[in-house]
């Protein structure tokens, strides 16, 4: 896994070697790489299915007890195969979306390392390295949301990004300072095993609320949601990639990973779902007020963090197992309309709900893969999102506490996300086209390709 790590760093590095002939296929050069890993970790499922895991560990700063150390269960390999499989789409898709723009080497470096970064953070086996991955993402997110820099709205949102996910990123190393201290070490099977040492630390509540600081502005939770609607301005792979299916995760995937050792006290059982409940809820009601398409993603993305993290904060066996199937159907379906976002943006120069209408019968093919993708947002059978909203329902009516009023707002909240599906679907797809711009269809592969795999 090192090498693994190494080898992407390095070969992210390798593009600006590349011949020019060579420079317009490194968005495919990319793809084949990430395809690999993507293929060497699968080939891991069935060791890891079996409850075994692997580690691997170096010496770092032995007289800290501080080691570059990666370790691979069931949670790190299902989030690096999330990583690397959307990747591979995501960088086939940005083959034929960055075309037209100057400083594309920059851009697929940035973009790689930010994946080398994910993937260390998720297989981090120490909580000081999994910090320093985490603001590896934040610092590549500010350049990826910065790519167009002459514009001033890309630098007052990459700005803004960067400022809020940085210094949240701080609040949490304090957080891991101060409860590693408790058990004498930053390795998580040493946090594990002395859980009940830090939940019985007077250190305890003032870490786990430093270590949330870190998770919500990552994860874009109230009151840190503003900066994901600003990230828009990035390119839509960026979007796609970043902004729904993995920096955004990672804060859920911190709960998850620490939730054993943090989780199941009345101050996480309080604090954890009532900011999960009021991001879904501010989600739901401002998707259904924005007219730019990328907004109305970002918002229902909002949306579903505050769920994910509402299950996580309910703690229980059902709501666990809802919050890992909800996670991916997620991240596949927004992937997915953030790149047909991409796409109709391409084509007819805006993504203002109010200017477009009637594209159904120039894109037939991008109709279809959206119309499948709102299905699954809206939680409808025969999707994914069907049995992933079932399992939510059941974990909500099974949660300790305030269950029915858990149930009430979540229900509420996927109202409106129903609605905001139906609104995307009858504004951008029928009636009579606003506009008179020109819309050829669109015969490239790799635009299409991944958006409707996905």
């Amino acid at each position: 896994m090192i090498t693994l790590i190494l080898l992407i760093f390095s070969l992210a590095f390798v593009l600006f070697l590349l011949p020019r002939k060579l420079k317009g296929y490194q968005a495919i050069f990319i793809s084949f790489l990430l395809l690999s890993v993507f293929g060497w970790l699968a080939g891991k499922i069935k060791l890891v299915s079996a409850g075994s895991t692997e580690s691997e560990a170096v010496d770092w700063l032995p007289q800290l007890g501080l080691n570059i150390g990666f370790l691979l269960d069931g949670l790190s390999l299902s989030f690096a195969l999330l990583v690397s499989g959307i990747g591979v789409l995501v960088f086939l898709y940005a083959h034929s979306y960055m075309k037209s723009y100057e400083g594309t080497t920059k851009f697929f470096f940035y973009l790689l390392l930010f994946s080398g970064s994910m993937l260390g953070l998720v297989l981090s086996s120490n909580l000081i390295q999994l910090f320093i991955f985490w603001e590896f993402t934040t610092i590549l997110s500010f350049f990826l949301i910065s790519f167009f820099h002459e514009k001033e709205e890309s630098r007052k949102a990459a700005f803004q990004s960067l400022v809020i996910t940085f210094v949240g990123g701080l609040a949490m190393l304090a957080g891991i300072l101060l409860l590693g201290s408790q058990v004498g070490s930053y390795e998580l099977n040493d946090w594990i095993a002395g859980a009940g040492t830090i939940k019985q630390s007077k250190l305890y509540l003032p870490g786990l609320l430093l270590i949330l600081g870190g998770v919500f502005t990552k994860s874009a939770q109230f009151p840190f949601h503003f900066w994901l609607p600003g990230a828009m301005q990035a390119p839509a792979p960026v979007s796609a990639y970043l902004h729904s299916a993995t920096m955004v995760k990672a804060g859920v995937f911190l709960l998850m990973r620490l939730s054993p050792v943090l989780g199941g006290t009345p101050e996480w059982t309080s604090i954890v779902p009532m900011i999960g409940v009021l991001t879904m809820l501010i989600g739901s009601y401002f998707a259904i007020t924005q007219t730019d398409l990328k907004a109305i993603l970002a918002y229902t993305t909002i949306n579903a963090l505050g769920v994910l993290v509402l299950l996580l904060g309910i703690n229980t066996a059902p709501s666990v197992k809802a919050a890992v199937l909800f996670l991916f159907i997620h991240a596949f379906y927004k992937a997915s309309l953030f790149m047909v976002a991409g796409f109709i943006e391409k084509k007819t120069g805006t993504r203002d709900l109010n200017r477009l209408g009637g594209l159904m019968k120039s894109f037939p093919i991008t109709f279809v893969i959206t119309l499948l993708a709102l299905l699954s947002m809206a939680g409808l059978p025969p999707m994914l999102g069907f049995l992933g909203k079932e399992l939510i329902y059941e974990a909500k009516v099974q949660s300790p506490g305030f269950a029915s009023l858990i149930f009430i707002f979540g229900f509420i909240s996927n109202v409106f996300m129903f609605a905001v599906a139906m609104r995307i679907l009858f504004k951008v797809f029928f009636g009579k086209p606003v506009n008179s711009f020109s819309v050829p269809i669109n015969k490239k592969f790799f635009f299409v390709f991944g958006t409707g795999l996905l």
